[in-house]
């Protein structure tokens, strides 16, 4: 009986997968489709948040997957001017939640081999997202060039993920690399931190897990100005946001915090 019970549930954690891969296609198509035009009007960026919107009703409806949002209401920076936004990094879940609260001009750093899949990376690279290879310092010089002209040229905000890998669904966060931070210092952009529950129990690929009726919890926190930041401040902004950011993951995992909603 354990033996089937284990079989069933591995079955169902390869259907949810297929579903979740479905469910990007399917939104990387829309953004496709609908870049050659934006891209006419200089409004590539906005391909992104037509291809987030696809994505948050069929995570909804097909994965059964929905997120709880706080603070939404800081994001509002990020439609007057370009904003920084850095959130902690764990499975390809990020996905479902940032597509419930991208900004409608914004741009995400993605690791480079999203860049050669088809569909998706094709959309993504239309879109005029980023790309880096990790390691690869050309490439990281590249991406901060890229994400500086954003900022300042095309005035889209800038997604990244400052611990520069995916932390498994820990609720310690990887240390943070200085990129994002030293990018505000270029451009006095504000930094508009994200924490996210831990959603490990939501998903893991090496227990072969995927749940359905689950919801996903995170907070935007309020921004941190930066017009006045000089470049002996970095640490010790790098310090603090981290900071910030695992205590409200930390707060969003407990149990406690669960039983509220």
């Amino acid at each position: 009986m354990a033996t089937l019970y284990s079989l069933f549930a591995t079955l169902l954690f390869y259907f949810q997968l297929l579903l979740f891969v479905f469910c990007v296609l399917v939104a990387s198509a829309a953004g496709l489709a609908a870049s050659p035009l934006l891209a006419l009007v200089r409004r590539r960026p906005a391909a992104n948040w037509i291809a987030a919107q696809v994505l948050r009703v069929l995570a909804e409806q097909v994965l059964g997957v929905a997120v709880d949002a706080d603070g939404t209401e800081h994001l509002a920076h990020a439609r007057v001017q370009p904003c920084i936004i850095v959130a902690n990094h764990q499975s390809l879940l990020d996905v479902l939640w940032l597509a419930c609260v991208l900004p409608h001009r914004t741009v995400v750093v993605a690791n480079m081999f999203i860049a050669h899949l088809p569909v998706l990376g094709w959309f993504m690279r239309l879109a005029g997202n980023l790309f880096v290879r990790q390691g690869d310092k050309l490439s990281i010089k590249a991406l901060f060039d890229g994400a500086l002209r954003s900022l300042e040229h095309d005035r889209v905000s800038v997604v990244l993920f400052p611990e520069g890998r995916r932390n498994g669904g820990s609720e310690s966060l990887l240390e943070f690399k200085k990129g994002a931070f030293y990018l505000a210092y270029c451009t006095h952009a504000p930094i508009i931190p994200i924490a996210v529950q831990s959603t490990r129990a939501l998903y893991s690929w090496s227990d072969r897990r995927f749940c359905r009726n689950a919801v996903i919890r995170m907070r935007v926190l309020p921004p941190i100005a930066t017009q006045s930041l000089a470049e002996e401040d970095i640490p010790a902004l790098i310090s603090s946001t981290r900071n910030d950011i695992q205590k409200a993951c930390i707060a969003l995992s407990s149990p406690a915090h669960a039983n509220q909603q």
